[in-house]
């Protein structure tokens, strides 16, 4: 267990700020609750888990005695970040101890033999490479339809979605549904599918901001993403999502076309007097301008309007909420909102492109 170990400057916070998303913050098991310091002879590697999500991560500098250890992960991130930005050397002492200086700083912490901390999957040989940059936008661009009601087991999570042509990203909560779609050419020889944890994609969006190229293969349980410097696993969810490609709708005529930076605005400005116990926003779209209303008991009303170009004129009402998610989950100039009647699922594209659905479910007026 003997270590000694001196990080490059900024190599240890730039690690701990990595893998701090899967250090557990409740859990049964007290080895959850640490990174894995792992000094080989010509490597370092941190890792960390909740045993839901699991990330592994180099890290830079000289390894003088080799060894592993699991220390303490919050606490040592704590004292990572008050530390000058220097070297910094961590020394096992006295069995279980470990030494972290700094720039005449000292702590002594007290670390945890590592034989059961969980292993995270490597990504092994079988594995397809995608767009980092695409790929991570379709997964963030829909993160926020995830839904959050434990009761919905199979919602909670991020589909992806494989086929020969392309990658579809898709989540939904039942009142709303987000799909991004990246074309891709023979990445797998047959249509699959699995549901990533919200967490892991969540993690993986803001680990592999830097990547280029992204590796993703699949275990028997577990999706592994890697670029070679980081490893990310998460523990596929179980259940069946829904069929997605039969609810978005094929049928609805009233299309309307805004600039979606003053929709957005709109919608931010005149939420702030909407009823809390509904956040519900009314719609009326005329053929050249929206006005958007809300109204509450409690607080007065607001309105605002904006000019659009529709087919037809037509009112509804939306969760405020909802309706800024999607029009902040798009990066176009303009937005289109595909519409039927004041009940059914109104759909919202990006007017330049077809990689990119978002559809809410209408608020009774």
């Amino acid at each position: 267990m003997a270590l000694r170990v001196v990080f490059t400057r900024g190599a240890l916070r730039y690690a701990m700020q990595t893998l701090r998303g899967a250090v557990s913050a409740r859990t049964t098991l007290p080895i959850l609750g640490n990174v894995l310091l792992d000094c080989g002879e010509e490597s370092i590697e941190m890792s960390a888990t909740d045993l839901e999500v699991g990330v592994r991560t180099r890290a830079y500098g000289d390894v003088e005695t080799p060894g592993i250890l699991a220390v303490p992960a919050r606490k040592l991130a704590e004292i990572v970040r008050g530390l000058p930005d220097e070297e910094t050397t961590l020394t096992v002492v006295e069995g279980a101890q470990v030494l972290v200086e700094c720039a005449g700083v000292t702590y002594r912490m007290f670390g945890t033999p590592p034989y059961d901390f969980p292993e995270i999957p490597s990504i092994g040989d079988d594995y397809i490479t995608l767009d980092a940059p695409a790929f991570l936008r379709m997964l963030d661009s829909v993160r926020t339809a995830v839904s959050t009601d434990d009761s919905k087991y199979a919602l909670n999570g991020v589909y992806i979605d494989l086929s020969p042509d392309w990658v579809r990203t898709v989540a939904t909560d039942s009142r709303r549904l987000a799909v991004a779609q990246l074309d891709v050419l023979d990445k797998v020889a047959e249509r699959t599918s699995f549901l990533l944890p919200a967490r892991a994609a969540e993690l993986a969006v803001r680990a592999f901001v830097e990547t280029k190229e992204i590796h993703v293969s699949m275990t028997e349980r577990e999706l592994v993403f890697s670029d070679g410097e980081i490893t990310l696993s998460g523990r596929m969810v179980e259940g069946d999502f829904p069929t997605y490609e039969q609810i978005l709708p094929t049928d609805n005529p009233i299309h309307a076309v805004a600039d979606r930076k003053a929709f957005l605005t709109a919608v931010r400005r005149v939420s702030l007097i909407s009823d809390p116990s509904t956040a519900r926003i009314q719609l009326a779209i005329s053929h050249d301008s929206m006005e958007l209303s809300a109204h509450s008991e409690e607080y007065g009303d607001a309105r605002e309007e904006i000019p659009v170009t529709s087919t037809d004129a037509i009112t509804l009402g939306f969760n405020a909420g909802y309706l800024a998610d999607a029009l902040t989950s798009m990066d176009s100039e303009q937005v289109r909102v595909e519409m039927k009647d004041p009940l059914a699922a109104a759909v919202f594209r990006p007017v330049d492109r077809s990689d990119y659905t978002h559809l809410i479910m209408p608020m009774r007026l």
